[in-house]
């Protein structure tokens, strides 16, 4: 089953029946021993000095719990792989699907569904990602204290004033403080309940006696407006529950919670009945990072009970999400309780990492764990972790070891910067950069030594804060990289200069948005340019103003007066820039919330060539995928109007719940990988470095909300305004955040298999992170007397790679005029469709703009949805022509007329028209006259006797999957001849190069061409005929050309009025 032996400890964990409670410290096999404990189970063979398992059982029996939906995904990956390995590969190898691998989240999904009926509710609820209920919980907070702000209730506008919605810099609004407080009573409503009194609210009386030290009308004082806080946050968890139950969804807070009630309550006993009959054993993996609620529903299954046994696995010392919710206690109250009748094992041997690193992390972590657990221990003594040394499983190197990489700098920013060069230089040197001899790895498959590469490399970092810098440096070196845990979306140049766009064109009058807009590479004015617009109409609204330029009125300031001293052809190439970029602003503007967001973000960036800026700047290609995966993301939310998505985007941005930057790299491609210590928790890599570590732990920080299990809560003021109870919980607080920052650089430092390297300045404060890994470690020595520290304080010369050529203004003097090489010409724009007609042909011709709004973005004219009449107050003229042509295509006979044009106008179903033009109105008269006027004279009595279509649709193959479809008015085909006198015609003229031929033949002529009569219904006078008639001229030419497929054929326009 193993390929290696167990050790005594991994053994006797594999044979444990009890409830145990496995301690597998950082590297120590964790997974391989959960794996293993499964296939015992199975009944498959355990290898030497492993006793089979007397009891074996089906995959089917067998649930695990899993921290993230990836480690589920890797154990069940690592069951399958052993178990096509065994001898009864044939039979379990169709029935891993069948056993119970997830997330708590899926684990109490799949089991509100299966006891719905329980619990009341309906088991087809949703379950909403982590965005969507930030949002909607959000909406639900501000709705709360929107209210509350109106109805003014007690201490609400106090905290308004105070904290303002969204908060400033380094401070939190009120909006999410009641975000804060809503959690902290969904999750702990029994602590509440202690602390509450008469009416819901926080008793002060109560929460003195809980807390020795209390500054009389100081600590009063922020205890209310922790009550205000707290009954905001009441209102909206009883406001966001009661939207969850209208929308049956739930997010994963509920999962959880709803599951807890299920299996603790009464009505759950049948539940928890069922699930002790299905399992035999429940293994619960990073157990060090749950809360009482999920440490209660394992309990509820399994504690005490004959099946399932219990097997809970983590390690305290990496115990590191306390910001969501993770209690390290809880672990220490489980260990204390298991041990009374169940086992607490322990694995020691660390078989990933070389026992230079073993010794450095023993000697800093124990120092560390053990200064932070000593303050603590008084306060909290439930919430200390001791340190257990790790034993070294893997044999020493002479790569192996950890390094010091010194850098300095007269500033933060200016040290951030140098160590960045260092590191970047030091791992090019790493793989073999220059004359330098590459360092050497084992291959984590292989297990053989090879050159490093830059996959073997990982830089962790504890927050986001700085990270641009060892990116840029990395960039600047040419070290390829990915980002575990990208910078947001909204943190990217690009995707801040597309959501400026939208806000302008959301708003045209932000001065602010106008300013960015115009000096961002969608248009590109230079500082002086902008300051001259300005300085010449400083009280115009920036957009308005910069249109006028761009469309040369007489009124509008000259920018460009001046004379640049870069190059005398910048002011035509800004005003070529700027006229494009107005252009988009405005075709936008008008399409804004009639078009999806993601095609008007398109169009942004397709009309004022912006994504070609980003190729004269470097990392190009990265911006470009970022602004693919903003549209990408714009999909989902492409029927929103822009404002509505705008608010959603900011929302987002201060929820820190953003999109991900689209990475160029996969973690499988040979680049060092970037990320933050939590992100990297579970992995690891043959080097890592660690950077960034001249911060410490323990700032205050003002309007924290701080839950105190035993103390209550408490808003934090400011530290000179605080009282002995606010300043007793802040102390606590930070001596258990001391405590986990500890645990997170222990958790770091086990990432790496060969070599750990530190960059960290020369000297440093004692509190700070580089005191705890350096300081010990410093002068101490390793078994052979060899230091733990090598240090290296200058950086490898190795000079970067020449940067890419920059763009300047002398690009212009090497274009030459003329058409472009047919490999760089831009490739012609598939069709829209195969079919167009006449109509869409003119205004393509006439008005390109309103073609694109049309029929590129699908567009409706305003008239063909919104109310309207004509200018007379009468009948729109679109609704007169159709009843025109409704009548002229079906009349026979004119005294049909009355019958023929009430089916007409019935067509319409529209009751007002149909009102205007019933029997004896004034409007219905006249446009009898109009009609019988038509069909009384002698040129429609040309048209329609003998042979003659009205009505008759073609569609004209014009190339290839090009047609043109219509229908003519009236078709006569040639061939026929003239049965009686035409009499005069109407007023249009001939026009030769048009064709437009207004003379019909003469009696008894036959005429050799077709006639195409279209009949026109505008209201003009008889000397405008032939100037509104020009305007037909491609019409007629369609109708011409699709005629000529049969003979020769002439188009006639007839004008009804006058």
């Amino acid at each position: 089953m193993s390929r290696t032996p167990w050790t005594t400890e991994q053994r006797t964990a594999l044979m444990s029946e009890g409830d145990t409670l496995l301690v597998a410290n950082a590297g120590t096999g964790k997974t391989t021993t959960v794996v293993g404990k499964i296939l015992w189970l199975l009944g498959l063979d355990g290898g030497p000095d492993v006793a089979p398992c007397a009891e074996p059982c089906g995959l089917h029996e067998i649930a695990a719990i899993t921290f993230t939906e990836k480690a589920a995904y890797d154990l069940k990956r690592k069951l399958r792989k052993e178990i096509e390995a065994s001898e009864r590969a044939r039979d379990l190898r169709w029935e891993i699907d069948r056993a119970t691998i997830g997330t708590i989240h899926a684990f109490c999904g799949a089991l509100l569904r299966e006891h719905a009926l329980r619990l009341g509710i309906d088991p087809t609820f949703r379950v909403l990602d982590e965005r969507e209920a930030t949002v909607r919980r959000q909406a639900v907070v501000r709705e709360v204290v929107m209210e509350a702000l109106e109805a003014r209730e007690t201490g609400v506008p106090e905290a308004y004033r105070r904290f303002g919605l969204h908060g400033y810099e380094n401070q939190a609004g009120l909006l999410e403080m009641v975000e804060r407080v809503l959690s902290d009573l969904a999750w702990h409503p029994a602590r509440w309940e202690g602390w509450r009194g008469g009416e819901g609210r926080l008793d002060p009386e109560r929460l003195r006696a809980l807390c020795e030290t209390w500054t009389d009308g100081v600590d009063d004082e922020v205890t209310a407006r922790c009550d205000a806080l707290a009954r905001l946050g009441g209102s909206a968890l009883e406001r966001w529950r009661a939207w969850l139950e209208g929308e049956n969804a739930r997010d994963f807070d509920r999962l959880i919670l709803d599951a807890h009630e299920l299996l603790t309550g009464a009505r759950g006993r049948a539940a928890v009945a069922a699930l002790r009959r299905r399992y035999r054993i429940l293994v619960v993996d990073e157990f060090q990072d749950t809360d009482a609620a999920q440490r209660d529903i394992v309990f509820a299954i399994g504690r005490g009970q004959e099946r399932p046994q219990l097997f809970l696995v983590g390690d305290p010392k990496q115990s590191i999400y306390r910001f969501r919710g993770a209690d390290v206690a809880v672990w220490n109250q489980v260990a204390d309780e298991v041990r009374q009748d169940g086992r607490v094992l322990d694995l020691t041997r660390n078989f990933r990492s070389r026992p230079q690193v073993v010794d450095y992390v023993n000697v800093v972590a124990a120092a560390a764990m053990d200064a932070s657990g000593a303050a603590l221990k008084v306060e909290e003594p439930g919430g200390v972790v001791d340190y257990a040394p790790l034993e070294p499983g893997r044999d020493a190197s002479t790569h192996g070891g950890v390094e010091w990489l010194v850098s300095d700098g007269d500033k933060a920013e200016d040290r951030r910067r140098s160590e960045a060069d260092h590191v970047a230089r030091r791992i090019r040197q790493m793989v073999g950069a220059g004359s330098a001899a590459p360092l050497l790895v084992e291959d984590p498959d292989t297990g053989e030594e090879r050159p490093c590469r830059f996959r073997d490399v990982a830089i962790l970092y504890r927050t986001r804060y700085g990270v641009e810098h060892y990116e840029e440096a990395l960039t600047r070196h040419g070290v390829p990289l990915f980002h575990s845990d990208p910078p947001r979306l909204e943190e990217r140049q690009e995707v801040l200069d597309l959501v400026n766009a939208l806000r302008l064109v959301d708003n045209p009058f932000d001065d602010l948005r106008a300013f960015a807009y115009l000096r961002s590479p969608f248009v590109g004015l230079r500082d002086e340019t902008l300051a001259l617009l300005r300085m010449e109409a400083p009280r115009h609204s920036l957009y308005y103003l910069a249109r006028a330029v761009a469309e040369a009125r007489e009124e509008a300031p000259d920018p460009w007066s001046w004379s640049p001293p870069e190059d005398h052809r910048l002011p035509e190439i800004e005003r070529g820039a700027l006229v494009e970029g107005i252009a988009a602003v405005e075709e936008a503007h008008a399409l804004a919330s009639r078009i999806p967001l993601d095609e008007l973000a398109s169009l942004l960036l397709r009309r004022t060539g912006y994504r070609l800026h980003l190729h004269v700047r470097g990392r190009a290609r990265e911006a470009d995928a970022n602004l693919r995966a903003f549209l990408r993301m714009m999909e989902e939310y492409r029927d929103r109007p822009l404002g509505a998505f705008l608010e959603i985007w900011d929302r987002w941005d201060r929820a820190d719940t953003g999109v991900p930057s689209a990475p160029l790299h996969s973690k499988d491609d040979d680049v060092v990988t970037l990320s933050t210590i939590h992100r990297a928790k579970g992995l690891e890599w043959p080097i890592v470095f660690l950077v960034d570590l001249d911060g410490q732990p323990g700032k205050w920080r003002t309007g924290s909300w701080i839950s105190d299990r035993r103390l209550g809560p408490v808003l934090l003021p400011k530290k000179a305004e605080a009282g002995r109870r606010a300043s007793r919980i802040e102390e606590r607080n930070r001596l258990e955040e001391a405590a986990e920052e500890a645990r997170l650089l222990y958790v770091a430092t086990t990432r790496a298999r060969e070599r750990l390297v530190l960059a960290a300045p020369s000297s440093f404060n004692d509190g700070s992170y580089a005191a705890w890994l350096v300081g010990p470690a410093s002068d101490a020595s390793g078994p052979a007397g060899e230091a733990v520290v090598s240090v290296r304080t200058e950086p490898p010369p190795l000079a970067p790679p020449p940067p890419p050529a920059a763009v300047g203004l002398e690009r212009l003097d090497r274009i030459e005029g003329g058409e472009a090489p047919a490999g760089v010409r831009p490739l012609p724009e598939p069709p829209l469709r195969f079919a167009t007609s006449a109509t869409e042909m003119m205004l393509r011709a006439s008005d390109p703009d309103a073609w694109t709004r049309r029929y590129v973005h699908g567009v409706q004219a305003p008239w063909e949805f919104a109310p309207r009449t004509s200018r007379s107050g009468g009948v729109p003229a679109d609704v007169r022509g159709t009843v025109i042509h409704g009548v002229l295509e079906r009349l026979e006979e004119e005294r049909e007329l009355g019958r023929v044009l009430d089916e007409a106008i019935g067509e319409l179903e529209n009751p007002e028209v149909e009102a205007l033009l019933s029997p004896g109105t004034r409007y219905r008269r006249a446009l009898e006259d109009e009609i019988r006027t038509v069909v009384s004279g002698a040129q429609w009595a040309w048209y329609v006797e003998g042979e003659h279509h009205r009505e008759m649709g073609f569609a004209h193959l014009v190339g290839p999957r090009e047609w043109r479809l219509g229908a003519f008015d009236l078709y006569r085909p040639g061939g026929a001849r003239a049965p009686g006198a035409p009499g005069p015609s109407p007023a249009p003229a001939a026009d030769a190069n048009l064709d437009l031929f207004t003379e019909i033949p003469a009696v008894g002529t036959v005429s050799d061409e077709a006639w195409i009569i279209d009949f026109k219904t505008h209201v003009i006078d008889a000397a405008e005929a032939a100037r509104v008639a020009q305007g037909y001229a491609v019409q007629a030419k369609v109708y011409r050309e699709a005629a000529a497929i049969v003979g020769p054929a002439r188009v006639r326009f007839h004008f009804t009025h006058p």
